[in-house]
């Protein structure tokens, strides 16, 4: 990559990372979230640390002229609510509730990734085996019927227990270590399953929760700020042992067609390996090399809105009613044959160009107007439905994650959950009436 197209492409990242933090002034928002996954697997590309494929100019454009359209939309959005509107207080709800729902979720989590173990245990007979075999339980997990068995999705409810974690920890409850859990049992399901996106996207829910529901202070108190950065601390170590542990036990492939000495040298390593640089900077070439089979007639079109809304053409499929659409989509040569081409893939397969800055637009808009939606009324089912937003953006450089049904279940106990709570959260500030009273009202000094 030459320094100046380097630059160019670093300034885009930052301006970009800036412009969020400037706007909604905080680092947890969308903006900032799109330039960083967008502008770390553009610049890992361009170190070329594997020799890809060129990218098209065709998909340069798109690229970035998707990322222009996100950032406009958002910004088209910012004030949808107006600013004399009835602003809702963050205060917790009341304890016995929350603690309910929280574990009630979490036990239901609980239950399904038990059960897969049993599962598991039954096919390869001790832990020891299942994670020898590591590379064998995952091939059975991309087959289209899964793990034979296994209880489908009921594990997914433990992501809306990472969730309400994220939340449990942001107001401070005890025992604290309680809000960790969630996240525990993903690298557990992690590990039984020899996956880890669903690590990544309990990660994104648990952080979304937290640093949103973390009312902002002039004032800086070291003591809660010690705490506070020693829980993220823990929460980091969870995930980064929980991605190596399963990279290790899958025994994935650390070589590559077309890998440069440079890559070669960092095999053996823990947490920067040749995979994890693959996975990190192979979707643009995957994108770009769809996009030519595209304008070469050579289309892979699944039926309209079949990847955006892959579960529920999965269920109609079920009763005959409709196509099912495979888990994986289709592996291209880049020259390594991988498979996730970044959402915009699957957003131009499902409804062309057009359709395509469509979908980038309204996520971009969807985005700002739930952001706004919790900032002014400080509802936990708008957080709930603006963390399983985040994923979707979060994971716009590889793929489109409503096209995975744990993604929705996720969604939908997500906010199910948060509407039992909310029903106990009763303090409304009013600017001219002043503060409603109700049951569980508890002020909370600082700005959101």
């Amino acid at each position: 990559m030459s320094e100046l197209t380097e630059f160019i492409y670093v300034f885009i990242t930052l301006a970009t990372i800036w412009l969020g933090l400037r706007v909604y002034g905080r680092w947890t928002n969308h903006i900032s979230i799109y330039g960083v996954v967008w502008g770390t697997q553009i610049i890992l590309y361009e170190v070329r640390l594997i020799d890809y494929y060129p990218v098209s100019t065709e998909a340069k454009v798109f690229v970035f002229g998707s990322w222009l359209v996100f950032v406009v939309a958002s910004l088209t959005f910012r004030n949808h609510y107006r600013s004399d509107s009835p602003v809702r207080s963050a205060s917790p709800p009341r304890n016995d509730v929350f603690l309910f729902v929280f574990l009630s979720v979490l036990l239901v989590g609980a239950v399904g990734i038990f059960q897969h173990w049993m599962v598991v245990l039954k096919i390869f007979g001790s832990i020891k085996s299942v994670i020898i075999n590591g590379n064998l339980l995952y091939s059975l997990r991309k087959k289209e019927t899964g793990i034979p068995g296994e209880w489908h999705y009921i594990d997914a409810f433990n992501l809306a227990a990472d969730f309400l974690g994220g939340y449990f920890a942001a107001t401070r409850r005890r025992p604290i270590i309680l809000s960790v859990v969630p996240l525990m049992l993903e690298v557990i399901n992690g590990i039984g399953a020899s996956g880890r996106s669903r690590i990544v996207i309990g990660l994104v829910l648990w952080g979304t929760a937290y640093f949103l529901s973390n009312p902002k202070s002039r004032v800086i108190d070291t003591r809660k700020a010690a705490k506070r950065m020693a829980l993220v601390g823990v929460v980091i170590v969870i995930f980064a042992v929980g991605m190596e542990a399963v990279r290790e036990i899958r025994h994935g492939n650390e070589s590559f067609s077309g890998e440069t000495e440079q890559l070669s040298q960092l095999r053996g390593l823990a947490f920067v390996t040749p995979s994890v640089y693959m996975y990190l900077s192979s979707d643009l070439p995957v994108l770009s090399k769809f996009l030519d089979y595209e304008f070469a007639g050579r289309i892979e079109h699944d039926p309209v809105g079949g990847n955006t809304f892959a579960p529920f053409y999965n269920i109609f499929a079920k009763f005959g009613l409709a196509k099912e659409i495979p888990g994986y989509e289709k592996f291209y040569s880049v020259p390594l044959s991988t498979n996730t081409g970044t959402y915009l893939r699957e957003l131009y397969a499902d409804w062309g160009i057009f359709g395509a800055m469509l979908g980038v637009y309204l996520l971009g808009a969807i985005s700002s107007i739930v952001f706004e939606l919790y900032q002014r009324k400080k509802s936990l089912v708008a957080l709930a439905v603006l963390a399983n937003v985040y994923v979707v953006v979060f994971f716009t450089f590889a793929l489109q994650a409503t096209r995975w049904g744990y993604w929705v279940i996720s969604l939908v106990v997500s906010v199910i959950s948060a509407a039992v709570i909310d029903k106990y959260c009763s303090v409304t500030t009013d600017p001219n009436r002043g503060p409603a009273s109700g049951e569980g009202a508890r002020p909370v000094k600082g700005q959101m």
